[in-house]
């Protein structure tokens, strides 16, 4: 208690429940700080509203500003898509870290320490991760590894499609030193030492953009269905990768095949790559060296494209399938 009347701290134990409005907490132990109008929870910790649920070892909450610090094994949930920073997959995102420094009422939040994050088939890794909710962007920085489903290619006839059953979706493994993620764009920008590994290729760059589209609400991660978020109207499957644009020092290897230029733009729906900048090259192993002002090829066959002074000419290679 203060000397002038009034309390100052209060101390609550064993099992402590609290609830204002919406929200909800709960704790082995709780300490409210009148001058600081903090309140800390320390042992099992966990808030709750109506979006989303935080638990800790200990978490920090200022009544008067929003803010929020969480330490210890931090992990945090949204509850509805209506409440996400960023929408990969129309089923809860998820997220934990070793910290947590975030605001209610900016919508920031930023994890540090061991930061990943995971929703439907996405999963995003990196030393820290900052959602930034009002944007509706993600930012991860430094060493950034995330997978990403691509977009399924185009199948060549309407009885192909009937006859085949549906593919697992490719899995693009994605590394980096810095990661944007705008969500209204449906785009996502890799940047410094970029490495895209998939089953069918391997990318460096400098940079890479990658565009997504939205797949059928029934076959994204996890399968579930549902309703468009707010200001998403018709979005309900999960995000795949159905463009990439990368930029200086790009190398693409295939197989024996390994295709060099300033930029390379691929396109999922046919399994399409266009080299342009610089002195755009492919290295065959057993076909030889091709060079142009631009040069096109296929993962799905050896047809090469080439465009140079002299106009346009396409070359078929005979490659033997392993």
């Amino acid at each position: 208690l203060q000397p002038q009347g009034g309390w100052s701290r209060i101390d609550l134990s064993d099992e402590v429940r609290l609830n204002e409005g919406t929200r909800a907490a709960q704790a082995d132990h709780a300490e409210f700080a009148r001058a600081e109008q903090t309140v800390t929870l320390t042992g099992r910790a966990a808030v709750r509203d109506a979006a989303s649920l935080t638990t800790a070892k200990k978490l920090t909450l200022w009544q008067s500003t929003g803010e929020i610090r969480g330490e210890g094994g931090v992990r945090s949930s949204d509850l509805s898509a209506r409440g996400s920073a960023v929408h990969l997959a129309p089923v809860a995102a998820n997220i934990s870290a070793d910290q947590l420094s975030g605001n209610s009422k900016s919508g920031r939040a930023l994890y540090t320490g061991h930061a990943r994050l995971w929703q439907g088939d996405s999963v995003m890794e990196a030393d820290s991760i900052e959602l930034l909710k009002t944007a509706r962007m993600m930012n991860a920085v430094g060493n950034v590894r995330a997978v990403f489903p691509q977009a399924p290619r185009n199948n060549s006839s309407a009885s192909s499609a009937r006859a085949t059953p549906p593919r697992p979706a490719a899995m693009w493994h994605t590394q980096c030193a810095k990661m944007t993620y705008w969500d209204q764009e449906n785009r996502a920008r890799l940047e410094q030492n970029v490495v895209v590994q998939s089953a069918d290729e391997k990318i460096n760059s400098n940079a890479l953009d990658l565009y997504f589209t939205r797949g059928n609400a029934g076959k994204s991660g996890g399968g579930a269905q549902g309703t468009a978020p707010d200001g998403a109207a018709g979005v309900t499957g999960a995000q795949q990768i159905g463009r990439a644009v990368a930029t200086g020092a790009v190398s693409v290897q295939q197989g024996g095949r390994r295709a060099t230029a300033e930029r390379g733009e691929y396109t999922a729906t046919d399994g399409k790559f266009v080299m342009s900048g610089g002195t755009p090259t492919i290295f065959d192993a057993t076909e030889g060296t091709t060079t142009g002002r631009q040069l096109t090829f296929f993962l799905a066959d050896a047809t090469i494209i080439v465009d140079s002074e002299n106009g346009s000419r396409t070359l078929t290679k005979h490659r033997v399938e392993k």
